[in-house]
């Protein structure tokens, strides 16, 4: 009968649990592409500035 229960508990809520996995990992991508593109630019001005450009 728990069984059931949860498997129906499941089946109400997956769609929904999935949705926020689903804006957890984009957020997560965001934030690390954020801080790519910062290192990037940081390190394009430094080379710059040595004249490496």
């Amino acid at each position: 009968m728990q069984d059931e229960q949860w498997m129906r508990g499941w089946a109400e809520n997956h769609e929904r649990f999935s949705a926020d996995i689903d804006r957890g990992i984009a957020a997560l991508a965001g934030a690390i592409a954020r801080l790519r593109r910062r290192r990037d630019s940081r390190d394009a001005s430094v080379r710059g500035r040595l004249g490496l450009g």
